[in-house]
This record gives C-alpha cells, sequence and structure tokens, in this order.
C-alpha cells in the first residue's frame, strides 16, 4: 500500500482497542518511521500522542530494554501528565521495594534494577512503539521479545506498534510464529518513488529537483535515506555552476542519478557500475548489431541485461564519457574534480 493508504488504514487500526499488536512492515528506508511520526504528531488521540517509543538498536538484553523503556517514558510523561497519572504511586512502591533488594542486583545498578520494577507500572494502558527490532543485537532473543509483548498486552493493557524491515529479518521461522502468535494487524508498506521523493526533497533541497525526480522515478528509487544521498550527490557536483541549460541537465543529471543510487545500493537488480561505464554508444551499438544478428535462447542473464538496457533507455543515458568517470570517482573518494 501507498503512504497516505496504509496511514488511513493505520489509524483505523489504532482506534480499534481490540488491536493489542499492530506491525507496520515494508523494506528498508521506504518511510515507516516517518509513516509513525506524522501518525503520532496528527492524532487527537493522547494515548496515541503519548506513545513510548523505543529502537532497540544494539540493545543485548531485556534489562537494556526496560531502561531504555523507562528513559523513554520519563520526557513523555511530562508532556501528558493525564496518561500516566498512578505512576507516583508505582515508583514509590518500587524504590520501596528496591531498599530490600541485595546491591548487586544482575549487576545493572540503581537505575536497572528500577527500570525492572517500575516498567509494569509506566507500561500500563499505554502505547508502545518498538522499532529497529532487526538490529537488535543477537543476544536479544526473539523469545524474549514475544514474552514481553505477550506479558504487557495481556496482564498489563499495553498496545504495542511494531516496525519491521522485512529484508533484514534474521530468525525467519522464529518470526513466523511471532507473527501468528501476536501480531493482530500487519500492514505493508510499499512507498511509490514519487512519495519517496517528496519526502526526500524536503529533507534536502535542490534546485534542480524536477530533473533529479524524473530520473529518481526512472529507476523506480524508493529508498528515502538513498535518495537523500543522491540529491546531495548532483547539488555538491552542480554546486558553482548557474543557468545551466536545459540540455545539459538532461545530459548529466540522469547519469549521476544512476550512478550514485547504484553506488548506495538503491537500485533492486539494478546494472554494475562497470556496466554503465562501459555504455560508449558505438561499441554497444555494434555489439546489440553483431547478437541480433544471431538468434539466442533467453536466459536470466539476457533478461537481466534487457532491464540494464531498458533503464538506461528510460533514463535517456546514450553514452558515458569523462563525465562519469569523475561521477564514480566522487562516489568512491568523496572527491570532485572541478576542473
Amino acid at each position: 500500500m501507498s503512504i497516505q493508504l496504509t496511514k488511513s488504514h493505520f489509524e483505523e487500526a489504532l482506534k480499534d482497542q481490540d488491536n493489542k499488536v499492530i506491525a507496520l512492515s515494508g523494506r528498508w528506508g521506504t518511510g515507516k518511521s516517518h509513516l509513525w511520526d506524522d501518525i503520532q504528531k496528527s492524532s487527537h488521540d493522547d494515548s496515541v500522542r503519548g506513545a513510548i517509543y523505543v529502537s532497540l538498536f544494539g540493545l543485548a538484553s531485556m534489562a537494556q530494554f526496560k531502561v531504555k523503556l523507562v528513559q523513554s517514558a520519563i520526557p513523555v510523561a511530562s508532556n501528558y501528565p493525564k496518561i500516566f497519572e498512578g505512576i507516583k504511586s508505582g515508583v514509590k512502591a518500587a524504590q520501596k521495594a528496591l531498599e530490600g533488594i541485595n546491591k548487586g542486583f544482575g549487576g545493572l545498578g540503581a537505575l536497572g534494577e528500577l527500570a525492572i520494577l517500575l516498567t509494569p507500572a509506566i507500561l500500563k494502558n499505554k502505547l508502545i512503539v518498538l522499532d529497529d527490532i532487526e538490529r537488535k543485537h543477537e543476544k536479544l532473543s526473539v523469545d524474549e521479545l514475544l514474552g514481553f509483548i505477550d506479558e504487557f498486552t495481556k496482564h498489563h493493557g499495553a498496545r504495542i506498534v511494531l516496525i519491521l524491515n522485512t529484508d533484514q529479518l534474521k530468525d525467519r521461522p522464529l518470526w513466523e510464529t511471532f507473527r501468528e502468535k501476536v501480531i493482530d494487524v500487519e500492514l505493508k508498506l510499499e512507498t511509490s518513488a514519487e512519495e519517496a521523493f517528496h519526502i526526500a526533497i524536503k529533507l534536502v533541497p535542490s534546485e534542480y529537483q524536477e530533473s533529479i525526480k524524473k530520473a529518481v522515478v526512472a529507476c523506480s528509487l524508493n529508498n528515502i535515506r538513498v535518495i537523500c544521498k543522491v540529491i546531495r550527490s548532483v547539488n555538491r557536483i552542480l554546486d558553482g555552476y548557474s543557468n545551466l541549460s536545459e540540455a545539459l541537465l538532461a545530459r548529466v543529471i540522469p547519469s549521476t542519478v544512476l550512478l550514485s543510487a547504484i553506488h548506495y545500493r538503491g537500485i533492486e537488480n539494478g546494472p554494475p557500475l562497470e556496466y554503465v561505464l562501459e555504455n560508449r554508444s558505438i561499441i554497444r551499438d555494434w555489439a546489440a548489431f553483431s547478437d541480433n544478428s544471431k538468434p539466442k535462447e533467453e536466459t536470466e542473464e539476457s533478461k537481466k541485461e534487457g532491464y540494464w538496457k531498458s533503464l538506461l533507455s528510460k533514463l535517456g543515458v546514450q553514452h558515458c564519457d569523462e563525465y562519469e568517470l569523475l561521477v564514480v570517482d566522487y562516489l568512491e573518494s568523496g572527491l570532485f574534480e572541478r576542473t
């Protein structure tokens, strides 16, 4: 589903209180976290606006996870005191319990001990957003997360939003079990190239946005982070030049976008840099003529090359010369020879 369609379905899923666990899945860089931020900012529901957001990036244990939850809840509690009513009594009870615990409890220190005792009180009836699950440390198992979600949704009234990068998930059989057992609704985000560019150009503006957009759409590039890098590459290379003709922009921007997208691995099954650099029209045309004179059986390799040729044609990249070599050198070194 596109961003707008996914957003409307997501908002409907959040309104239904029977949906205890909602998953938003999709490929890396396609705007899942951006979509959640947009939904949270535009919501009139305090539980959504006051949701506790935690990135699991690098977390290696449930103790670290719970400390992160408590740390994330502190600023939210000050902004939305109504939804955190009753926590003070929970904190006092936890502090009193902590006084009776031996020093060195789990080697976590006071904050870690307090976090473990406080999480039920803090997370009671709250909306919790867990992001970067696929980037957690391998020591933090999926089973532990599954247990946490099951406990807090069933016994503490919490609701969970999971943000999943489907192309980077490990332990897929276990994740299928995860989906089967705890996820009530899963929405898959399929961002279009136009939508991704619309987000990226706000983050990295460019006076060449129309020309870049055409090339981005031709490449079917929908990774927002990669598009931002592509725009920066064009801006950097053309910095200092003004009033460039449309003909010149049509010559340099498509190949710059293509080479940058390939370098940053934004095009699935895209051509290698070497293939594009070898695209010298006379040689390629003669090779094509020779190939066409002999009927060939279609193979996976020929299908792939057919797609590459079609992509170059769609972009209007007729041939490459010293300019493309300079672009590749810039992408690999960060330096651009202006002379």
